[in-house]
């Protein structure tokens, strides 16, 4: 009888020991998948507002390169170089007026729509220190700074 109580001690070590092994590990997924919506949720907002300030300074840019006598003009741009760890993407659409952000890391992208009388010339370029150019060609280019 006395060899029973000691395998019955050792099982019941073993059994609680795994049950708390599979408990931790099912809330530590959970929790992980949580900060992986965050992460995302947090990187879609700040690429709208991201969008919505370059879209503001291309709309400046273009009252400016509308003023008599403008033959150049520059503006920069100080955006961040990365959102929620993640660097990303500005492509400029001047034939339909819109800005899209793309994150690199996370499933983020977001359309900004503008509205300029001078020509916004279509380019790529990443976050960070941007310049908003008037060109020799009369359209307003957005450059890495």
């Amino acid at each position: 009888m006395t060899h029973d109580r000691g395998v019955s001690t050792a099982v019941n070590y073993v059994l609680t020991l795994g049950i708390t092994t599979i408990l931790v590990s099912g809330l530590l997924l959970a929790a992980g998948g949580a900060v992986d919506d965050r992460r995302e949720s947090t990187t879609r907002t700040t690429l709208e507002v991201v969008g919505q300030r370059l879209a503001a300074n291309l709309m400046s840019a273009d009252r400016l390169a509308g003023t008599p006598d403008t033959r150049t003009a520059s503006l920069g741009v100080d955006l961040p170089e990365r959102i929620a760890g993640s660097g990303y993407t500005v492509r400029v659409n001047g034939s339909s007026s819109t800005l899209v952000l793309e994150a690199d890391t996370v499933d983020a992208t977001r359309r900004v729509s503008f509205v300029t009388s001078t020509t916004v010339a279509s380019t790529t370029v990443r976050g960070g220190q941007l310049r908003i150019v008037l060109t020799p060609a009369d359209e307003l280019e957005v450059r890495t700074a």
